[in-house]
């Protein structure tokens, strides 16, 4: 299993952070896109994680994920490739669908409904994925009509493009043009626009068994990650969540960091191979990486 790691504050300088984590062992390094959401401010996450590939030599990049309500999907595919060729070949694009209404609004950008937010994605998709692997790409869709000639830098490989799903048409419309799968699980907590923390409590471990398996019915060899909101201690704060999420799937990933390191192998043995660790606090990261790495 590769851990993931996720830069989410903007108070540490995003350099010296990917080289503690490097040095640390962590997998994977990992920058969020958002301006904002309720609780804190983000770093942007171009800047951010140029200074992490710049800052380390042998830990893989990404992002997660690119918010596809905010990027020009050429100016993703411009970004991934000259990012890929700074990092030495370490970066992977995470790209993703956009959720959190709030920072979308506040920006004076229209939120689409579900619908269209998938439907966007889906095109997106594929015209990164063009973008990624020929520098060309001309489409015409319902929700984007592009022509763009002339993309570079490109190498012998293109970035691999990692793409979340979180529904059966996602799964089924994305899943054909991506290298790895991210599978989001706790997607229909984030429907309305913000995370419902009801919701993802009755997320169950059969609805996260059944889109491995609508993934695996189209790519079966497929390598799948998940992103797993977390957090690892005994504080009374943890706990509350804990006791929020029953016996869901969720409740494997809050409590101690015994428990919670034990939720994260049983998804390596569901065929999860990597887990982006989003966590409600930071120092959740420090208490899992003696039972992790």
């Amino acid at each position: 299993m590769e851990y993931v790691t996720n830069l989410m504050d903007v108070s540490v300088d995003p350099g010296e952070w990917g080289r503690q984590r490097e040095d640390e062992g962590w997998h994977v390094l990992s920058v969020a896109d958002h301006f904002y959401t309720d609780h804190r401010p983000f770093p942007h996450v171009w800047v951010a994680v140029t200074a992490i590939a710049s800052a380390t030599s042998r830990v893989k990049v990404t992002t997660s994920f690119v918010n596809n309500l905010l990027r020009s999907p050429v100016e993703v595919a411009q970004a991934a490739l000259l990012l890929h060729k700074v990092s030495s070949g370490r970066f992977e694009l995470g790209l993703g669908a956009g959720w959190a209404q709030g920072e979308v609004v506040d920006a004076g950008m229209e939120y689409p409904i579900p619908r269209d937010r998938a439907g966007m994605y889906i095109e997106a998709v594929q015209i990164v994925r063009s973008l990624l692997t020929e520098g060309t790409c001309s489409f015409e869709g319902s929700y984007y009509s592009v022509d763009t000639k002339n993309l570079g830098p490109l190498g012998d490989q293109s970035p691999l493009l990692i793409g979340s799903v979180g529904g059966p048409r996602t799964i089924r419309e994305v899943t054909p043009f991506l290298d790895r799968v991210e599978i989001k699980a706790s997607s229909a907590s984030t429907r309305g626009g913000r995370l419902d923390m009801e919701v993802l409590a009755d997320v169950t471990d059969s609805h996260l068994l059944s889109m491995i398996e609508k993934v695996r019915n189209i790519r079966p060899g497929i390598k799948l990650g998940m992103f797993v909101l977390c957090n690892a201690g005994t504080d009374q704060f943890t706990k509350g969540i804990e006791a929020k999420m029953g016996d869901g799937l969720y409740s494997r990933f809050f409590g101690s960091p015994e428990k919670v390191a034990d939720g994260l192998g049983w998804l390596a043995e569901q065929g999860i191979s990597r887990a982006q660790l989003s966590p409600f606090d930071d120092t959740s990261l420090d208490r899992l990486a003696p039972h992790l790495l």
